[in-house]
């Protein structure tokens, strides 16, 4: 009997045990667990956080690209205001007739400034002829008190209405003929007589309307030419300039030959005296340096014979040279 008990004693300890050890077991996984769960949430609160913060810097990118795309707006608008401006101001400069004059006069003044100069010995602008009319510009011709008048003409309105009104195009196409016409009555009448050169020339300051005449209005040049005006446009103008520079040159050659070949030997004699007066300075030099040689010879010995003052040696040198 008490060895019985003693077995169910055993039993019961052995029970206790295993419970202990199962639920000390039991503990340690919750806490693994816990330990697991709890590095997940970490590793998920790091994650979010780090898509929070690229959130946010994008959001700020996305903020300064539309700042800066605003800024842009601005001045961009202000560009297209001014462009818008000059736009109408061209407009209003082609569509009224003074204004549109002055324009082609100015054209005209700067083709001549630009590629012959400040040159009153080749033209005058606004020249006053004798009979009172005024020229926009006067070329001046050599060996003749004659002028070329050149005056500025922008025949535009029918030329536009064209291509405004294309039902309409023959229509304005004679009414712009007509204009050309006009223009070239105007200049023979008042620019050719006894004190010009017996042509004048129409200076027409678009190459567009100029190109036009050329291709469409073939009948405007022999009525210019029986009329001794010539048609020209900013790109011809500048090849009769340069002719009329070229003409102009030859001219004051020829009539100054003589004097030209006078200077001319009294140059070759001075280039001579050049010639002379340099070999003698080459001269001078050389002896000039051959003198610095000897002062440089008589330092050197009166400087080692200090030396050996100074030191107490034999002082005895030659000095004659």
């Amino acid at each position: 009997m008490e060895l019985l008990i003693v077995l169910l004693l055993v039993v019961l300890l052995v029970c206790v045990l295993v419970l202990f050890v199962y639920l000390l077991n039991q503990g340690r996984r919750s806490e693994s667990i816990n330990a697991q769960l709890l590095a997940k949430n970490q590793e998920a609160l790091t994650v979010s956080s780090m898509a929070d913060q690229k959130m946010v810097s994008r959001f700020d990118s996305i903020l300064s690209q539309m700042q800066a795309l605003q800024k842009n707006q601005i001045h961009s608008a202000d560009s297209l205001e001014w462009v818008q401006e000059q736009v109408e101001g061209m407009a209003q400069v082609m569509t009224n007739t003074k204004r549109r004059g002055n324009w082609g006069e100015y054209q005209l003044d700067y083709l001549l400034g630009t590629y012959l100069g400040e040159n009153d010995s080749i033209y005058s602008t606004q020249y006053t002829l004798p009979n009172g009319k005024i020229a926009d510009v006067a070329l001046h011709l050599p060996g003749t008190k004659q002028v070329l008048c050149i005056d500025s003409k922008f025949p535009m309105e029918n030329f536009m209405r064209m291509d405004d009104d294309p039902e309409s195009r023959d229509y304005y196409l004679r009414l712009f003929m007509q204009n050309i016409k006009k223009h070239i009555d105007d200049i023979s009448n008042k620019y050719i007589n006894a004190y010009t050169a017996p042509q004048a020339l129409m200076f027409i300051p678009s190459e567009a309307i100029y190109q036009f005449v050329c291709g469409n209005c073939d009948s405007l040049f022999s009525y210019a030419l029986q009329k001794h005006v010539m048609l020209t446009s900013p790109t011809t103008l500048v090849g009769i300039l340069f002719s009329l520079q070229a003409s102009t040159n030859d001219f004051y050659r020829a009539h100054h030959l003589e004097e030209i070949e006078r200077e001319l030997f009294k140059l070759k004699d001075d280039i001579e005296r050049l010639e002379e007066r340099t070999e003698k300075s080459l001269k001078s030099l050389d002896a000039l340096s051959k003198q610095f040689q000897s002062v440089y010879i008589s330092a050197r010995k009166i400087g080692t014979r200090f030396d050996s003052m100074i030191e107490g040696k034999d002082g005895q040198h030659d000095f004659d040279n």
